[in-house]
């Protein structure tokens, strides 16, 4: 082994790795006593993609129906799923079907609590695309829900399933960087994919538009994109933000009536004086990497590895391996019986299912769900009031 690169073992000796380290629920049943999840989903247009394809790869979740207002999305989405589907233009047909044991809802923001909540009512099982809502309010109705029903809801946060940001927790909980002080988490990307979307009607004017690029559809870029990475930090560091400042605005593109940002800056303030920098850009050539900044050392997220530097030193890296995996859009080579599938989508359902079981709770909730967009909504807040903002502000 070279002086530069070090086994995970090695450096992480005292940290929780593997399924254990992500606390999820109890291990699967056997393969012979699984009983299969029979799924229908809400919604069916581009994003639904990604789900139907990781869904396919595990023998125990069986797509029954399916639903959406466009027949000609409804009729790809079907084809997708590759057999004979129950079909439904109204999603409360879908929940009254009483085949169907659990939902899916991959619609626009500003339909989730709705579906949300009629599918507790209905007495499904939900999992439901991020993020909760366009609102806090919402969230709190959604959560109320919840809390009257016997089922669940788990929010597709996938970023917590990754093996890579899983793997980085563990570097950060093995105390090898000492306590963090500094996390720098960019998004820097293109534009919002212009294929086929879904036109939100505004109210005022009559006008269509792509639903993600005006807020009161979307609940904001922050909620909408950012909320990932809010989640993530939330989690790295175990807590909540006690204060948010940010900037943000539109900068590129002005041209098509948008109300929703094309990019911020939000500073993070959490207990322990741990500070945290989220950059958003959606005309950026180039990706940057995630750092996390600690008293001993630092770790820098690459794509196949994390290099981590210990503190006074410079170009001196040592290079920390990741387990392989195929990241968002199959972009990433890697072992995954899933082929191009994304592998923390595979194991966000194989959490579903799990909880479904085994009567418990996922791994990612609706108090992750909540925390990740009451970051991004006081961000928006306290960018209106060129002001620090603190956490208690939206209750």
């Amino acid at each position: 082994m070279s002086d530069n690169v070090i086994s995970r073992r090695d450096f992480v000796k005292t940290a929780a790795i593997g399924v254990a380290g992500m606390q999820l629920a109890p291990r699967l049943l056997a393969d012979e006593v699984k009983k299969p999840l029979r799924l229908g989903i809400i919604g069916t247009g581009a994003r639904v993609r990604p789900h139907i394809k990781a869904i396919k790869q595990l023998s125990y979740i069986d797509i029954v129906a399916t639903c959406d207002i466009e027949e000609r999305r409804l009729k790809s989405g079907a084809e997708l799923v590759g057999k004979a589907v129950r079909t439904y233009k109204d999603y409360r047909q879908l929940l009254a079907d009483p085949e169907v044991d659990a939902v899916l809802i991959c619609t626009p923001n500003c339909l989730h609590p709705e579906q949300v909540i009629a599918a507790l009512k209905a007495g499904k099982y939900v999992m439901s695309e991020k993020p909760m809502a366009v609102s806090y309010e919402q969230c709190k109705a959604m959560k109320k829900a919840e809390e009257a029903a016997s089922k669940f809801v788990l929010y597709t946060l996938q970023l917590r399933y990754a093996c890579r940001y899983r793997e980085l927790k563990d570097y950060i909980d093995s105390g090898k960087i000492g306590k963090v002080q500094y996390i720098f988490l960019p998004e820097y990307r293109g534009d919002w994919a212009k294929t086929d979307p879904w036109l939100y009607t505004i109210p005022e004017t009559g006008k269509k538009i792509n639903w993600r690029y005006w807020y009161a559809a979307s609940g904001g870029s922050l909620s909408e994109k950012m909320c990932h990475y809010f989640d993530i930090i939330n989690w790295m560091v175990g807590d909540t933000p006690e204060k948010v400042l940010c900037n943000g605005g539109i900068n590129h593109y002005k041209d098509d009536g948008r109300d929703t940002w094309d990019h911020a800056s939000v500073h993070l303030e959490y207990p322990g004086n741990i500070k945290a920098l989220v950059s958003l850009c959606m005309y950026a050539p180039n990706r940057l990497d995630p750092q996390i900044i600690g008293e001993k050392g630092s770790l820098y997220l690459k794509e196949d590895h994390v290099l981590f530097e210990e503190a006074g030193t410079r170009n001196k890296g040592i290079k920390l391996p990741l387990t392989a995996e195929v990241g968002h859009g199959g972009g990433i080579a890697g072992e995954n019986r899933g082929g191009n599938v994304e592998t923390a989508v595979i194991r966000m359902y194989e959490d579903f299912y799990n909880c479904v079981q085994n009567h418990s709770r996922p791994f990612v909730g609706v108090d992750q769900a909540m925390a990740a967009s009451k970051v991004a909504w006081l961000a928006d807040l306290a960018a209106k009031r060129n002001a620090q903002v603190l956490w208690s502000e939206i209750s």
